[in-house]
C-alpha cells in the first residue's frame, strides 16, 4: 500500500488534469485522446513511485536482509547505488503501465459515457455530463 497509494493518487491527478486541460478543449472527445491522457498519467505516476517499487521488490526478495525495515532496506540501497539504484526496473514497468493505463482510461471514459456520469471540472469545480464535455 505504500507504494500503491502515491501511484493512484498521482496517476488520477495527473489524469484529471490532462482531461481537463487536453481532452475536454478538443471539439469532440475521442477515445484515442482518453488513451493518450490515460498512458501519459500512468507514466507520470510510475515514474513518481518508481523509488517505493524498487524498496518493495528488494524487501520481498530478502526481508531478513533488511530486517523487514523499509527505512534500512533505502538506506542500504542509496548506499549500494546512490539515487540511481532508485531507477532500476523503471524501463520495464513502464512499458507494462503505460499501454496498460491508455487502455484502462478508454474504459474507464467508455463506461462514464455510457452512463451519463456527471463530473466537476478540476479547474473550475462546475459539474456537466460527459456529453455536454466540449
Amino acid at each position: 500500500m505504500i507504494r500503491d497509494i502515491p501511484y493512484a493518487i498521482f496517476t488520477l491527478l495527473a489524469y484529471e488534469i490532462l482531461r481537463d486541460v487536453w481532452v475536454t478543449k478538443a471539439e469532440e472527445s475521442s477515445p484515442w485522446r482518453d488513451m493518450v491522457a490515460g498512458a501519459t498519467a500512468g507514466g507520470f505516476g510510475t515514474f513518481m513511485t518508481n523509488k517505493l517499487d524498487v524498496i518493495k521488490t528488494n524487501l520481498q526478495l530478502d526481508p531478513s536482509l533488511y530486517d523487514g525495515s523499509v527505512l534500512v532496506c533505502a538506506w542500504a540501497l542509496y548506499n549500494e547505488g546512490g539515487l540511481a539504484a532508485f531507477h532500476r526496473g523503471i524501463v520495464p514497468r513502464l512499458l507494462y503501465k503505460i499501454p496498460a493505463n491508455g487502455m484502462f482510461f478508454v474504459f474507464y471514459e467508455a463506461f462514464r459515457r455510457l452512463l451519463n456520469v456527471e463530473v466537476a471540472s478540476v479547474s473550475s469545480g462546475e459539474k456537466r455530463s460527459i456529453k455536454q464535455r466540449n
